[in-house]
Formats: C-alpha cells, sequence, structure tokens
C-alpha cells in the first residue's frame, strides 16, 4: 500500500471483486512459493557454507552478496514496470535520504539478522537451525508481553 501510492479503500475494494475461490487461490500460491523460497535458500546457504568440496569460508561475503542481488532484481523490476507498465506491477524506487536515515537501524538489524542465520547455518545443522528459527514466534509474543506489556489474544496463543 504505502509503497505504491493505493490507498487502503481502493485497495479494499479491488480485492472485493475478487471471488473468495480465486483469493484463496492467490493466497496458497504465494504462501506455498514463500515456503519453497525460503526452504530452497535454507539448503542452498548450507551448502555454500559448509561444503566439503567448495570450502567456502566466506559467510559475510555470501550475505553481502544476496543482499546486492536483491537489491539488483529490485532495481531491475522496478525499471522494467516503468519502461512497460503492463508487463510488471512493481513500485518505483526512488532515494530519498531522509527516509534512507530513518530506516538505517532497521537495515542494519536486518543485515546482522541475515549475517548471524549464515554464521548458524554454517555451524549448526538444518533441522536445529530450523526449529531455532520456528522459536522466534515463541520470543516475539513472550518479548513482547515482558517488554512492550502487549497481550496476545488467546485464539493466536492457541
Amino acid at each position: 500500500m504505502a509503497l505504491t501510492g493505493v490507498s487502503a479503500v481502493s485497495e479494499e475494494s479491488e480485492s472485493g471483486n475478487k471471488p473468495f475461490l480465486l483469493r484463496a487461490l492467490q493466497i496458497a500460491l504465494v504462501v506455498s512459493l514463500y515456503w519453497v523460497t525460503s526452504i530452497s535458500m535454507v539448503f542452498l546457504n548450507k551448502y555454500l557454507l559448509d561444503s566439503p568440496s567448495l570450502q567456502l569460508d566466506t559467510p559475510i561475503f555470501v550475505t553481502f552478496y544476496q543482499c546486492l542481488v536483491t537489491s539488483l532484481l529490485c532495481k531491475g523490476l522496478s525499471t522494467l514496470a516503468t519502461c512497460c507498465p503492463g508487463m510488471v506491477d512493481f513500485p518505483t524506487l526512488n532515494l530519498d535520504l531522509k527516509v534512507a536515515r530513518s530506516v538505517l537501524p532497521l537495515s542494519v538489524v536486518f543485515i546482522g539478522m541475515i549475517t548471524f542465520n549464515n554464521l548458524c547455518l554454517k555451524y549448526v545443522g538444518v533441522p536445529f537451525y530450523n526449529v531455532g528459527r520456528s522459536l522466534t514466534t515463541v520470543f516475539n509474543v513472550l518479548l513482547s508481553y515482558l517488554l512492550l506489556k502487549q497481550t496476545t489474544s488467546f485464539y493466536a496463543l492457541l
């Protein structure tokens, strides 16, 4: 919404015109693609960081390279969407120093998270890594209650 400049009202009316089955199918497809991509990246990173045949001892460079490729893909899709509006729907990317400065702490934390994820994958197995990653939700709920005094609904906890 915020990136595309579309208001919430027009987006809700757009989704209201689609049949429920089509919306459910789109959601299932997006979630499935996320799962496939996420699991593939975990195994690819594990192979890159811990393969005896590669002997690649550069987890921070792998993180840098993945962030660089992601940035270039976003810029390329943005340019393609500007040149061929009907072909790709992607928001335009504009660099605003004020916004960049305010987002910098979040970016640093994100890069740290990706770096430590890759370091963790280098030294532990994929099953242990996935268990640790799954516990993130539990710790989010617990720390939200302890630090922010926010409660989570019973149904969300269930």
